[in-house]
């Protein structure tokens, strides 16, 4: 199966994240290698992005099945959220940083004057996560550009897997971030469409 980076968004959500950085794909956007080089995921989703702008179509991703786990029981996450905090969780849709051209997010919902993000993990990852009772650092960039892009100061992270006993289905941990983070965060992003804007010129410009 076939699908977009877009998850479960709309069509006019999908058509509004073509040729950008979003929150999503952050942290692959500031993958680097130990030696300083960019890692194979930061090169594969500037390509990705280029290739876009190019043809105005957004690149589809194949989905697996532990990904397509997450996405058929996200509903269920967000009702046993609210169940278990009384908090009420608000749509939301794309939307663009507000001074950084080509970059946006989707949180997955608003809560009070916050956001909520869900992970629907495999059930190893999920424990690891329990465990290690705080917020995984490979989700950070994510939670992060999306504050940027709403100017909400926290996050609740949700990590949800009903395979579970009873009781233990649901971990959720508060991210706010240091304002150097957020700095750190916007400073990778400009940095990367940069680069994006340069290989774009690039190929765009060059004689074959």
């Amino acid at each position: 199966m076939k699908f977009s980076d877009s998850g479960t968004l709309s069509v006019d959500d999908i058509q509004a994240r073509i040729g950008k950085l979003t929150a999503s794909r952050m942290g692959d956007a500031m993958a680097f290698r130990k030696d300083g080089r960019p890692a194979s995921e930061r090169v594969k989703y500037m390509h990705e992005v280029v290739a876009e702008r190019m043809t105005d179509v957004l690149v589809p991703h194949y989905v697996n099945d532990a990904m397509q786990w997450g996405i058929d029981n996200e509903g269920a996450a967000k009702d046993a959220y609210q169940l278990r905090t009384g908090r009420k969780i608000r749509p939301a849709a794309y939307i663009d940083h507000p001074s950084i051209e080509y970059c946006g997010a989707t949180p997955d919902g608003y809560v009070d004057d916050g956001l909520i993000e869900i992970k629907c993990p495999t059930t190893t990852t999920y424990l690891a996560w329990l465990l290690s009772g705080v917020v995984p650092d490979q989700h950070m960039p994510q939670m992060g550009l999306q504050m940027l892009c709403t100017g909400k100061r926290w996050c609740d992270f949700v990590t949800f897997d009903p395979r579970m006993p009873e009781g233990r289905t649901m971990f959720v941990r508060r991210f706010t971030p240091t304002d150097e983070f957020l700095a750190s965060i916007e400073m990778a992003a400009k940095q990367f469409l940069k680069e994006v804007d340069a290989m774009f010129d690039a190929i765009t410009t060059a004689s074959y």
